[in-house]
């Protein structure tokens, strides 16, 4: 795949907001976006066929069919959460009315030319708040959401250390910032304005 020479972005979001910037490169390959329907069970969580590797992520989606995450035509933001987590509940309660509106007929969520996806990681069946599907369905989450396997392999590819955080791939599916803990509607807002200002619109 040929690519352009491409600059790594730091975004810096609020004060005191810790990120990382991890060089990885997601490839060309169409996203299967789907919306969550309330149609799995509790034993979809002991079966998730997650594949990675240098080109290509792939897993199961909330509604059982295959997802990947790949190379798109906008920089992508994925959000990342654990069912079992106090502040991804409140992150998600706070920002879930901001993507309502924008689910578009192939269930791509797209803001002002950013792209937003999820992933459920660290899925426990003992803790609280499982399974994820039930939580996000009644949150009435509409983003596009990857499922992680019992072994969270993806979350560790993505080197994600807390919950929850936020990875941004420019378009060509480089990670080019990473943040950790909640930003809320506030933070959405700044963050879709920095993508665009250092990644220009021009470039998408």
């Amino acid at each position: 795949m040929k690519l352009k020479n491409y600059f790594v972005l730091i975004i810096v979001l609020l004060v005191g907001t810790s990120m990382t910037v991890i060089p990885v490169l997601i490839p060309e390959k169409p996203l299967e976006l789907t919306k969550i329907y309330k149609i799995v069970d509790e034993n979809f969580y002991n079966n998730i066929d997650v594949e990675i590797s240098q080109n290509i992520i792939k897993t199961d989606a909330l509604d059982g069919s295959e997802i990947y995450l790949g190379e798109s035509t906008h920089p992508t933001v994925l959000i990342v959460l654990a069912h079992w987590c106090p502040h991804c509940r409140n992150e998600v309660r706070e920002i879930s009315t901001f993507f309502t509106d924008s689910v578009d007929d192939q269930g791509n969520t797209v803001i002002d030319d950013v792209r937003f996806m999820s992933l459920v990681t660290s899925i426990q069946s003992d803790r609280s708040n499982f399974p994820p599907h039930e939580w996000l369905y009644n949150e009435n989450w509409v983003l596009p959401t990857l499922v992680d396997n019992q072994n969270s392999e993806i979350a560790a590819a993505l080197r994600i250390r807390s919950f929850p955080s936020y990875v941004i791939f420019d378009q060509f599916g480089y990670i080019i910032g990473m943040i950790s803990g909640r930003i809320e509607k506030k933070g959405l807002q700044n963050l879709i304005q920095q993508i665009n200002d250092t990644v220009g619109k021009e470039n998408l």
